[in-house]
Order: C-alpha cells, then sequence, then structure tokens
C-alpha cells in the first residue's frame, strides 16, 4: 500500500475553509488539473453517497470518488478507482482533515492507494495536491482574509 499527506494552513476559520474548499470549488480549482478539455465543472458533494466528479455536461464526465464519510465541518472521506490511465489500476482512500487552530486552520489531504501504483505515479499526485492546496487554495483563502 502507498499513501502521502499533505498539508496547508489557511487564516480563515473551519467553517470558511470547508465552505471554501467544497462549495466554492469551481473558483479556485485550475482548469488544468481537469483531466479533460471537455470538463465544464469540478465538484465534490458534501455528503453521504456523493461523488466528487468532473461534469462534461451532457451526461458525460469522470467520476473521481464516492463520499463515504462525512463530519462536517471536520472531514470528507471518499473512495475512489485509479485506472491504469492515471496510475493504477488501484482503489483509493482519501480523507480531506479540517483542524481549528489559533489563526486559522490547518487542510489536511490523504490518500492511501490499494492495487498497482509506481512511485512516480504516487509522487506526481503528491505533488500535484501540495500545488493544489499551497498555491490555489491558500492564494483563494487570502483573497478572502
Amino acid at each position: 500500500m502507498s499513501s502521502f499527506t499533505v498539508s496547508v494552513e489557511v487564516k480563515v476559520d473551519v467553517n470558511h475553509a470547508w465552505e471554501f474548499y467544497f462549495n466554492q470549488i469551481g473558483s479556485w480549482w485550475p482548469k488544468d488539473y481537469y483531466t479533460s478539455m471537455k470538463t465544464k465543472r469540478f465538484i465534490i458533494d458534501t455528503f453521504i453517497g456523493g461523488k466528487a466528479y468532473e461534469d462534461h455536461g451532457e451526461g458525460g464526465g469522470l467520476i473521481w470518488g464516492d463520499v463515504i464519510g462525512v463530519d462536517y465541518p471536520n472531514s470528507l472521506q471518499l473512495k475512489g478507482s485509479l485506472t491504469k490511465e492515471f496510475g493504477g489500476p488501484a482503489t483509493t482512500y482519501e480523507k480531506f482533515t479540517f483542524e481549528g487552530m489559533e489563526g486559522g486552520t490547518r487542510l489536511s489531504y490523504t490518500a492511501d492507494f490499494i492495487g498497482t501504483t509506481t512511485e512516480r505515479s504516487v509522487k506526481s499526485l503528491k505533488d500535484g495536491w501540495n500545488n493544489l492546496l499551497k498555491v490555489h487554495f491558500k492564494g483563494y483563502c487570502a483573497n478572502k482574509e
């Protein structure tokens, strides 16, 4: 099993960090992180049984995972599939954790992979999530302070 965790500290409270991350994801998630030029928006539902997915419109898209755990505003868990095209085949278990701290919130993202993953694929995914959180999400939160 392979895994990694990346974290970022933002200067907004836990409720705002949750709101900005999930409900305003279309405002900060960069289009170059989509898997297809057809993607119109990226969504992570915040309820049990929801999905994390790219919406291409007209019924098309790509499901990244199913929401298997929600503890608002503390954590959200996903179970997904990493296809061969994206470094698998593997099953993923992912968790977003929002921890209140003095002056803001620490958001941690953990991904565990069960199945076939290469060290190169895991490093690439870790680097991508690190960039998403520390550049794009943190920058978005800074503009909201």
